[in-house]
């Protein structure tokens, strides 16, 4: 293990007990970070709990991959709740004519565990697992002057450019997005 932790591919056998830790993740970036990912406060455990299972849903529907991030395993190879340190998916909605895209999201890692490689651990599984599928032109999107924003163009995610007061933070205030792209080789 590296001190970025063991990416795993998500699977809903092996790993539906942490979708309560999935939620949790969730939420500390939300009300800790004020990232603006899909809810505003005051947060609901049991509507982050069903859209982590909606997530889930379409991932046994082929429709999406997750990336778990985990700082060990247990004796069996199984990941518990409290190792769980990050999260990443790739969407990949179906069209005939975009069937080589793939939208990058939630990128989320615990206050904790930043800074030590665990984005970008996280981030080349997810390449190179969709450049194997054959999503060979991914994009995304976050705020602007954020520290994800910095995180992607580290990453060489490319900026297509930017459109104001896209998203409502936490706290209310409607913030600017920034749209990457990145075309794996």
């Amino acid at each position: 293990m590296s001190h970025s932790g063991i990416v795993l591919p998500f699977d809903s056998k092996a790993h539906a007990h942490l979708t309560p830790y999935l939620a949790a993740i969730h939420a500390s970036c939300i009300t800790h970070d004020r990232a603006i990912a899909t809810f505003l406060p005051p947060l609901s455990h049991e509507k982050l709990l069903a859209w982590w299972k909606e997530r889930i849903a379409e991932v046994n529907d082929g429709k999406r991959l997750i990336w778990l991030l985990v700082s060990d395993l247990d004796p069996t190879g199984r990941p518990k709740g409290p190792e769980l340190m990050g999260v990443v998916m790739l969407s990949m909605p179906y069209s005939e004519t975009g069937s080589f895209r793939g939208i990058v999201e939630k990128l989320l890692i615990r206050k904790n565990f930043r800074g030590k490689g665990g984005a970008r651990a996280l981030m080349a599984a997810l390449e190179s697992d969709a450049a194997k599928l054959g999503r060979t032109t991914l994009i995304l999107d976050t705020e602007t002057d954020s520290p994800a924003e910095a995180v992607y163009k580290k990453l060489g995610y490319v900026v297509m450019g930017k459109i104001p007061k896209y998203g409502m933070s936490p706290t209310g205030e409607l913030k600017d997005g920034t749209f990457f792209y990145k075309q794996l080789q």
